[in-house]
């Protein structure tokens, strides 16, 4: 057993010693793991699907039916390329056909209505998914390559699980939406009452805007309106499913609640009440059960991938200072959707966060760059920049060491225990910044 051991590790060292990596130092292990376990990823170019260099993420994704992929920043303009090749391997090459966008839930139904309409692409994109991806340059190849799945036998839909609103008139189109709901009610005294409600809310929520938020009071109607649509969904539920199916009345109780917490979330937000890490944890909360119900309700038996950023698909806890990060959550720290997620469905779920060595960061929609540094030599990155190779997967799930890493932002962190942050990571060499859409 020994001998097989040792043969292994020199193996390792000659694989590292081919990369340009340190092959004269054996004690140092982390460097051996990192090169006894890099997958090479010849590019992320959308239009190269020749997928045999991604093999090594389908060996590590196993039977997974959910693949959380994430990102350093809103600004991380090759994530957004490796993301867009990454979905269009798991869509052809493991059957995935989900994308959930962290973006509104209500918001990206009316993406996924243009995609399947007559939309072209970015219009579509536009309706509901957040403007920092349908506003990047590196993410039209996949709008593109979602509209034309639509012919196929196997068409790639897509779903938001924010609470948040996320694109500019989709809040006009809930109201139409949620009024011809209700219209379609056959009691007329159940009929007038949710039209009531609705009205109110639709109107508290359209104050609570015109005001920028300015009153707490101007919650309470809204509260009170959307708290009384959800209850007479639920105490009149034959009444409602007499016009409409199970699944659709589950959606507009989503989207009732959302609208609540978002303007719940915008205030708090505005006034600066109570922590940010309880507001984010509110969010996270919501966001998870939206997924949840996508997840086993919404598309049961499908395959998802979820589009956020590496906060959010984290499965380790997130500190107060919005920095330090804890295999062991501790009390205090943001629980992330990625955590909450884990917690559900365990080894059922394969989260991959990115990581950089240098470059920048800005959004497509305006804005300072960030420069990202070279790592240090001896960091998580530096030692992958030291393979020689513009990007790298690595499944994390054997790697227990200690070391210090760009997790999950691109600020250094000592991180106790990395499979406990995140499944696996892939590793860019040069960021380079989102670019604007034209």
């Amino acid at each position: 057993m020994k001998q097989s051991l040792l043969t292994i590790a020199f193996g390792c060292l000659v694989l590292a010693s081919t990369l340009g990596v340190r092959a004269d130092s054996p004690q140092d292990q982390l460097q051996t793991w990192i090169a006894g376990h890099a997958a090479a990823v010849r590019s992320v170019d959308a239009s190269d699907e020749d997928f045999s260099d991604l093999e090594p993420l389908a060996k590590a994704i196993g039977y997974a039916p959910v693949v959380e992929l994430g990102e350093p920043g809103h600004g991380a303009g090759t994530s957004f390329a490796a993301k867009v090749r990454l979905i269009k391997f798991l869509h052809q090459r493991l059957g995935f056909n989900i994308l959930v966008w962290e973006s509104g839930m209500y918001d990206v139904s009316l993406s996924d209505a243009g995609m399947r309409g007559n939309d072209d692409p970015v219009t579509a994109a536009r309706r509901g998914i957040f403007q920092l991806w349908s506003g990047a340059e590196g993410v039209r190849p996949l709008f593109d390559y979602i509209k034309a799945s639509q012919t196929t036998a196997q068409p790639l839909h897509m779903a938001g699980f924010d609470m948040q609103v996320t694109a500019d008139g989709s809040m006009d189109r809930f109201a139409s939406d949620l009024r011809a709901f209700v219209q379609a009610i056959k009691m007329p005294a159940l009929r007038d009452e949710m039209a009531v409600l609705a009205d109110q809310a639709l109107a508290a929520r359209k104050q609570l805007f015109a005001s920028n938020f300015a009153a707490e009071s101007d919650l309470t109607p809204l509260d009170q309106a959307a708290g009384g649509l959800l209850k007479a969904l639920r105490r009149q539920r034959a009444a409602f499913l007499a016009v409409h199916d199970a699944k659709s009345i589950a959606w507009m109780e989503h989207w009732i609640e959302n609208m609540r917490l978002d303007a719940r979330q915008r205030y708090d937000s505005r006034h600066s009440i109570g922590s940010e890490v309880a507001r984010e944890n509110r969010r996270d909360a919501r966001n998870f059960e939206n997924l949840r119900w996508l997840i086993r309700q919404g598309y049961p038996g499908k395959k998802f991938i979820v589009w956020a950023h590496n906060v959010h698909v984290m499965k380790a806890g997130y500190a107060a200072d919005f920095r330090a990060v804890h295999a062991e959550p501790q009390p205090g720290d943001m629980k992330t959707t990625g955590g909450l997620l884990a917690d559900l469905l365990g080894s059922r779920v394969y989260s991959i966060g990115m990581t950089a060595y240098q470059g920048k960061d800005a959004l497509a929609t305006g804005g300072p760059a960030t420069v990202i540094d070279p790592a240090p030599a001896d960091s998580f990155e530096g030692r992958i920049h030291a393979l020689g190779q513009p990007f790298v997967f690595l499944d994390l799930r054997t790697l227990h060491a200690p070391l210090s890493a760009r997790m999950p932002k691109y600020e250094a962190n000592a991180i106790a225990d990395p499979a406990r942050v995140y499944d696996g990571i892939f590793y860019i060499d040069r960021m380079e910044a989102a670019t604007k859409l034209n």
